[in-house]
């Protein structure tokens, strides 16, 4: 672990909030828990995206030119037709499309798996008490902060040998 402070903080949160039982909420709690991250990150998706699409624009070579030479008037392959002029583009209707269906996307995802992670939480809780487990809750609070600290031994050991894959073809 790279950062072993970091590390156990992280395994403790984790375990902390899993102590936590959603089944105790107040349904505007859960449907806060499920919405608002989905929301945010398809917000922050869209914005991304269009940081990416906008670093997409800018000319390579720092201005010296555009790396794609435009059609010539009387091109064979495009029948003759005209290159389209260089601020051409989707109508400002379909530029607000795509970031739309992306941020509909990523945030239906986003919500989609938390919902998922309340009805799984439950499910195991109850698999757990019909095991006879006494503190259910603490079990899974113990899991889930032993699986972070295992995720990031995991992740740390990947690091280690994608630098020693580098290291040894240089």
């Amino acid at each position: 672990m790279k950062n072993l402070p970091l590390s156990l903080a992280l395994a403790a949160s984790s375990g902390l909030f899993t102590l936590q039982r959603p089944a105790d909420w107040s349904p505007g709690m859960r449907r806060t828990f499920v919405l608002v991250p989905g929301a945010a990150l398809g917000v922050l998706s869209v914005l991304a995206v269009r940081a990416g699409a906008q670093s997409g624009r800018e000319p390579a070579g720092g201005g010296t030119g555009n790396p794609v030479p435009p059609v010539a008037a009387g091109d064979q392959e495009t029948g003759g037709a005209a290159a389209p002029a260089p601020g051409a583009g989707p109508g400002p209707r379909m530029r607000l499309v795509g970031p739309a269906v992306i941020a509909a996307t990523v945030g239906a995802t986003a919500s989609g798996v938390l919902a998922l992670t309340m009805v799984l939480d439950q499910r195991v809780e109850a698999w757990l008490v019909r095991r006879g487990v006494a503190r259910p809750r603490r079990v899974m609070a113990a899991a889930s902060a032993l699986s972070s600290l295992l995720l990031d031994q995991v992740m740390d050991a990947k690091d280690l040998k994608g630098r020693g894959d580098s290291a040894a073809g240089q």
